[in-house]
């Protein structure tokens, strides 16, 4: 596959609705039609496997069905997919030029943000092939959100953290509300049972928006990809698919057998168990860790964080309970080894610490300290993703984010 470089800044002017919806109009494209067959997910943790699930679902049912993403493990046509099938790169270019091509018409080349330019690319790609249905992973929140130019009829609310608190506000209660504001007037949405501690806050915004809330708790069965948090995953998106279509538990078991979501508690190697997880806030990493302790005994822990994340908080939810704990920093936004490795020593002082100079010379400490223990890769997406990379023989470098 191509290299493919988004050749906007990450966001752009700011938010924009407006010129998202002009270069949309621009391609003959009607974001709102999407809407009355579509879904969209919101939420801190879990949007992924959730759009996953629901898109796997909606396919048993009626194809083709379109499934946008965000943000990809090796390559950028990751993000695009329709019936299971990531976009290939001759289509991904015929597409890239059309909404250049509309951005430029539209006067908007200066203000586009990266993510806005994807979700249109997403948008093209879908109206041409014809979908059936379509599930939309929103960026951050839901207010200022492309996805909002859906105008889902129904949409999912996943999960609550502090994130992007400058931007969706300071509580978990201000963050809510941020993603609810994707949904317009009338529309349902579906919240995960870890917003529990949230629902009078929840269900008193939606009502003044004239938007019904449903909590559909966990599924009767289990989801295909491990961890306990996967179960309210589950269950909302069957909740989403039966808006949509019937399906039968039956029939939604067999859809979802060989479901997997790329870099969710994903495990790479038998012998040794070696996992990966991209989790990359408090909450996510603590149930990524809770979800490996179910599969394997905690044995070497290889960790890193973003420097733009809060390292001492998700390197603490990660640290308990390893008795090797290797610090690295990704070649992309990685912070300090050194300070990775004092949160890790004050998180777990028992714990065995070691600064590696790359994730690659991290992956090979770890199979040298592993003697026969499990593996546990985790701390944000950059360091679980090269490390994949590395594992599969494939050069760190030639990952392109932004």
């Amino acid at each position: 596959m191509n290299i493919w470089r988004v050749p906007y800044p990450k966001f752009g002017a700011g938010p924009g609705l407006e010129r998202v919806a002009k270069i949309a109009a621009q391609l003959g494209v009607d974001l709102a039609g999407f809407g009355a067959k579509g879904a969209v997910i919101v939420g801190s943790n879990g949007k992924g496997s959730t759009a996953a699930m629901c898109s796997a679902l909606l396919q048993r049912l009626s194809a083709p069905v379109g499934l946008f993403t965000s943000p990809h493990l090796f390559d950028l046509n990751e993000r695009f997919r329709i019936d299971g099938e990531d976009i290939s790169d001759v289509e991904l270019g015929q597409h890239w030029e059309r909404v250049v091509a509309a951005v430029a018409a539209s006067g908007e080349s200066a203000n586009l943000g990266g993510f806005e330019f994807l979700f249109l690319i997403a948008a093209d790609w879908f109206a041409t092939r014809g979908c059936a249905h379509t599930v939309w992973e929103a960026g951050i929140g839901g207010r200022l959100d492309p996805v909002r130019l859906i105008a889902a009829r129904r949409l999912a609310l996943t999960s609550l953290d502090l994130e992007h608190t400058n931007l969706l506000g300071d509580t978990l209660a201000k963050i809510a509300c941020d993603k609810l504001d994707a949904a317009p007037t009338g529309a349902t949405i579906f919240i995960g049972e870890s917003c529990i501690g949230e629902r009078a806050a929840i269900d008193a915004h939606c009502a003044a928006r004239g938007v019904r809330s449903d909590w559909p708790g966990e599924a009767a069965f289990v989801a295909p990809s491990p961890g306990a948090h996967q179960r309210q995953n589950l269950a909302l998106a069957l909740k989403l698919t039966r808006d949509l279509r019937e399906i039968s538990d039956i029939e939604a078991v067999q859809a979802l057998t060989n479901t997997r979501w790329p870099g969710r508690l994903e495990v790479i190697n038998d012998d040794p168990l070696i996992a990966i997880d991209v989790g990359h806030t408090p909450a996510g990493v603590r149930a990524a860790r809770d979800g490996f302790a179910a599969i394997a005994q905690p044995g070497v822990l290889v960790c890193g964080a973003s420097h733009d994340k809060n390292a001492r908080e998700l390197i603490a939810a990660l640290a308990p309970g390893f008795s090797t704990i290797i610090c690295a920093a990704a070649r992309h936004k990685g912070a300090s080894p050194a300070e990775i490795a004092a949160y890790a020593s004050a998180a777990n002082a028992d714990a065995e610490i070691i600064i590696a100079e790359s994730v690659t010379d991290a992956r090979q400490m770890a199979l040298s300290k592993a003697h026969g223990r499990s593996i546990f890769v985790a701390g944000g997406l950059f360091v679980a993703a090269e490390f994949r990379a590395i594992h599969l023989g494939r050069d760190p470098a030639s990952l392109a984010f932004f």
